[in-house]
């Protein structure tokens, strides 16, 4: 076993995956929903951008659809986020599970 070998090839993975990292902040997912009702977008780190909210979805006496409409978004939005974090992290570690970002 070379623990040398060992280390350098930690070292490029530890960069590789802060560089995976950076480039996940740059990539837009978005979440819809309510047939496009509602939309977020947001990076692949969870950081929202935009959320666009049609006139239609909007009803004064139904505030509760309204909010289910948002979460929604929000959660395909994340799911999205996550998918694509696990693709592209998974690429750098071999199918070895790491933490949600």
């Amino acid at each position: 076993m070379d623990i040398q070998k060992m280390l350098k090839e930690a070292q490029e993975l530890q960069k590789s995956l802060m560089q995976a990292q950076t480039e996940l902040g740059k990539v837009d997912v978005k979440g819809v929903s309510g047939n496009g009702l509602v939309e977020v977008l947001m990076t692949a780190h969870g950081e929202v951008k935009d959320l666009k909210i049609k006139k239609e979805a909007v009803d004064p006496n139904d505030v509760e659809t309204l909010e289910d409409l948002i979460l929604s978004a929000f959660r395909d939005a994340s799911g999205k986020a996550l998918a694509v974090s696990q693709e592209k992290l998974g690429k750098l570690t071999g199918g070895r599970g790491l933490p949600p970002l």
